[in-house]
């Protein structure tokens, strides 16, 4: 079965909920069959800790294998893309500094 929408994400902590300035903080949860689209930010570093499910995170130059413990940094400027693998939610709590502009008041 395919939940609509197939991702979801929750802004935790940034200029808008808490007031940050420099960085932001979510969790998102892709479900079985879906994916987060191939995107790139260009002065963001990015780092996912993966807490359930399985997938691959994909890169012009490398595939990673996702599992509960994963860590991930991404640079600015290097387009990725994430895949759920599974059959369950793949839910990662994700990092961005500086915070994305949408983040922002």
């Amino acid at each position: 079965e395919r939940r609509e929408p197939p991702r979801t994400s929750w802004i935790l902590v940034s200029e808008k909920t808490v007031g940050s300035k420099n960085l932001a903080m979510g969790v998102n949860e892709t479900y079985p069959g879906g994916m987060v689209p191939e995107h790139k930010h260009d002065v963001q570093e990015e780092v996912m800790y993966f807490v359930a499910g399985e997938g691959k995170f994909v890169t012009e130059d490398e595939e990673i294998d996702l599992y509960p413990g994963t860590v991930i940094f991404n640079p600015p400027g290097k387009s990725h893309k994430i895949l759920n693998t599974g059959d369950e939610v793949l839910r990662f709590v994700w990092i961005y500094s500086p915070q994305l502009p949408s983040h922002r008041k």
